[in-house]
């Protein structure tokens, strides 16, 4: 009875899209636009033959537990319940109605944009195939994968050389903008396009309005990022990141030690990841064009510190909290007093909400008298700046007593 009036809902919405995509086609409206039109049809149709039956999740997870630790293990030559020739064919579940064979992607190649790429229906399973390993920070720090969205920071890992795997875009203007870079990308690295509906691209999007351009990308090496650096003058700092849990802020702080140019960026263990879509956002491309060690234990920052500069490194610790300065052995002082800076200095800077941990002091423990906290002056009534706003300031003053002293 139930399926009788779903079955009848159905039908009634897709003379309704019909209706709509006529009326659309008359009018002149873009080819894509219909053919997404009559894939939203033919997925409403399909699933009307579909008996809905609840899922049973801790049933399902069991079950692909299962069906992966088979596929993994060789099959037993002895008494074995198939024969080796044998096919098994997936099981179907009753009263599933007529399976649909979809037909592969076409490929477009478009002499006007010099492309070719590939058009994927809507929900296409292609897409989730190759977003899901990359949402994933596990699986993406292991496979060396990130996604960047949006025509500028696209074009930012381009010109940094990074290496495009795929690029996923819903509008053809959108792509008409960056079709140089793009089509040397797909010559040098043949690099996937892929036409996809826009409602996939916000599916898909960790951002509130989605920017319509999609790619992944190789992870810069440090060694490539080092090597870039030889042919700029960084400056003898490394910035540490201490609970910094904002992604906003961390890609914040790693534009500005970019911009300096610092010599590293090191993320201690328990910072939220800089290679999530809204730090690389609010790094600008800053992750392209630095050194950036991230989930770092206390135990192995000084394995971090150039061995040559290890004699004269100072440690400065960014804090305000009058009541953690109250309890250090040295007095803090104010940021522009700074005087001595050494051979490489390492600043670290907590964020807003935890501020610096008893690690960090530790840590400046170990270089003696070369350690010591800096503050920033306020206004009364005003307990501390943005962590960003607030390392610039300190970065600046370090680059502006490295380059008096020399």
């Amino acid at each position: 009875m139930f399926l009788n009036i779903f079955r009848r809902t159905v039908q009634t919405n897709i003379r309704y899209v019909n209706s709509s995509v006529l009326r659309f086609s008359s009018s002149g409206g873009p080819k894509d636009e219909i053919q997404d039109a009559l894939d939203i049809e033919a997925s409403l149709f399909d699933n009307s033959l579909l008996q809905h039956q609840p899922a049973n999740t801790r049933e399902a997870l069991r079950k692909h537990r299962t069906t992966s630790n088979t596929k993994q293990k060789k099959q037993s030559p002895t008494k074995s319940a198939t024969s080796s020739n044998s096919v098994i064919k997936p099981a179907v579940p009753k009263n599933a109605g007529p399976q649909v064979k979809r037909e592969p992607a076409p490929l477009i190649k478009d002499s006007e944009l010099n492309l070719e790429f590939t058009r994927l229906s809507l929900q296409d399973p292609l897409m989730s195939t190759l977003l899901t390993e990359v949402r994933s920070r596990k699986r993406r720090d292991k496979n060396n994968e990130i996604i960047v969205e949006g025509r500028r920071l696209i074009s930012e890992a381009l010109q940094s050389g990074l290496r495009m795997k795929s690029l996923f875009f819903s509008q053809k203007d959108q792509l008409a903008l960056l079709r140089e870079p793009v089509a040397q990308a797909q010559q040098d690295h043949k690099t996937k396009i892929f036409k996809v509906p826009q409602h996939d691209l916000k599916t898909w999007s960790s951002l509130v309005t989605p920017p319509g351009l999609m790619a992944l990308f190789e992870r810069p090496p440090l060694r490539g990022l080092e090597q870039q650096q030889t042919h700029t003058e960084s400056l003898p700092i490394t910035v540490v990141c201490d609970n910094i849990r904002e992604p906003n802020n961390l890609g914040s702080i790693i534009r500005t030690c970019a911009a300096l140019p610092c010599s590293q960026v090191v993320v201690t263990h328990g910072c939220c990841d800089p290679w999530e879509s809204k730090a690389l956002r609010g790094g600008c491309g800053g992750q392209f064009r630095l050194p950036i060690h991230d989930d770092v234990k206390w135990e192995q920052l000084a394995l971090h510190i150039p061995a040559d500069k290890a004699d004269d490194c100072h440690v400065f610790i960014a804090e305000n909290n009058l009541e953690k300065l109250k309890n250090q052995s040295s007095a803090a002082i104010d940021y522009a007093d700074l005087k001595n800076v050494g051979a490489h200095n390492v600043l670290i800077i907590g964020g807003e909400s935890h501020g610096v941990s008893n690690d960090a002091y530790k840590f400046m423990e170990l270089v003696g008298s070369r350690g010591k906290c800096v503050y920033i002056p306020l206004a009364a009534g005003i307990d501390s700046l943005n962590v960003a706003s607030a390392l610039t300031l300190l970065l600046f003053e370090l680059r502006r007593k490295l380059i008096s002293q020399t």
